[in-house]
């Protein structure tokens, strides 16, 4: 009986173990987000395009030519009024699809909304984070995104 038990509970614990593994991947991907896109969008009126190396590492090439050609234009109003952003969560991140392609990449459909007061502007994103190993900055790359900008003037 005692190793009719043992069985079941090593069953048991190999099962459940991948799926909350899963699980706190859903969390650190999106404690990963939020970090990346705060200190995206975190910039003032002495941003240099040349800055931007280490914050291109955590994005695949479209996912950062996504990012410039939405929010390409708010960088001149930025440096003409002399801003500093302060982004604000108003829908934290969270995992809306997750799966693995190509049977071995990870990926994470994450969306949430961001307020950038200062230009008053709220921006819904959905972003598509993949696992990348090795990468310079951990594990994870936004590789693409979808954006709807609202106007809050």
């Amino acid at each position: 009986m005692k190793s009719l038990c043992q069985k079941t509970l090593l069953w048991f614990i190999l099962f459940l173990s991948p799926l909350s593994l899963y699980a706190q991947d859903d969390a650190e991907v999106c404690q990963w987000v939020k970090k990346i896109l705060l200190t995206t969008l975190s910039i003032d009126y002495n941003y240099k395009a040349d800055d931007d190396s280490e914050l291109r590492k955590n994005y695949t090439k479209d996912g950062w030519n996504a990012l410039s050609d939405f929010l390409g234009n708010y960088i001149n109003v930025v440096r003409e009024q002399q801003l500093t952003l302060h982004p604000v969560f108003t829908i934290e991140p969270f995992v809306t699809a997750k799966g693995i392609a190509l049977k071995e990449i990870h990926y994470w459909r994450v969306n949430e909304v961001v307020s950038i007061p200062e230009l008053k502007l709220t921006i819904a994103f959905s972003l598509l984070v993949i696992e990348a190993n090795p990468t310079p900055n951990g594990h994870f790359l936004i590789q693409s995104m979808d954006m709807i900008k609202k106007d809050n003037s």
